[in-house]
């Protein structure tokens, strides 16, 4: 089967990508629950983004299955732990970083993992899945479904080429990592409540540099075919329900 190609926007992408950095940050905070607090909350403005660019204005809530996945009661205490937590303990100095941060295990699979979400989210959307008008037990439903699909097509498909690209876009010079941490603490670290401004996903210096790198990684002829290939997987997995 081949499914038509639906290209997010640039702009969109880019978003993903940050927020996957940042989620790939919390590998180096070590603080317990503030590392999946700012894990959970940095998936949940990908998803965000792209129900926004989509003209989707119901609460993000309707659909936490998506960024939530299976680890709903994660999220919620995560998200209290934001809530109570000073924020000097939020902020406070931790020691220095002298990995090069794409080059450490794990990291490249967490920004692919926000930019494959992000991907297929607005190709769900655009093609009137999680419509506007739709009520909130069907969007749950719906929701549930399309992150169980996204499972499904990131579990069977090889994608090590792609987690390489990003890998690359991201090994080069060693102010990344702390810029990054600095970043995710900074933007990520607060409550759902306090909102992300479209300006803080667009950063600048080491983060920003980096990002920049993934896209154009993302974008290489050869990096595209594959995504197309988990776009159709993704539609496979999506038109069988049964299947586990």
């Amino acid at each position: 089967m081949t499914v038509e190609a639906v290209e997010p926007p640039a702009s969109l992408v880019g978003q993903a990508v940050v927020c996957g950095i940042a989620v790939a940050a919390t590998r180096f905070v070590p603080v317990p629950l503030l590392d999946d607090a700012i894990h959970l909350r940095a998936t949940q403005v990908a998803v965000v983004r792209t129900l926004h660019a989509n003209h989707r204005t119901y609460p993000s809530k309707n659909v936490a299955a998506l960024y939530e996945g299976s680890d709903g009661g994660v999220f919620q205490e995560a998200m209290k732990y934001l809530r109570s937590v000073p924020r000097r303990v939020i902020l406070f100095p931790v020691r220095k970083y002298v990995r090069i941060f794409g080059a450490v295990r794990g990291v490249p699979n967490d920004v692919m993992k926000v930019v494959l979400l992000s991907r297929v989210i607005h190709r769900s959307l655009v093609q009137n899945r999680l419509p506007e008008d739709a009520g909130k037990d069907a969007l749950e439903d719906e929701a549930k479904e399309i992150r169980r699909a996204f499972d499904e097509a990131l579990k069977g498909m090889d994608l090590r080429l792609v987690r390489a690209a990003i890998g690359d876009g991201l090994s080069q010079g060693r102010k990344l990592t702390p810029a990054a941490v600095k970043f995710a603490r900074q933007t990520f670290g607060r409550p759902a409540d306090e909102p992300v401004h479209d300006a803080e996903l667009r950063p600048d210096g080491a983060v920003g540099e980096g990002a920049e790198r993934v896209e154009e990684a993302l974008d290489r002829p050869e990096i595209r075919v594959i995504l197309e290939g988990f776009d159709e997987k993704f539609e496979q997995a999506l038109a069988h329900p049964g299947h586990r």
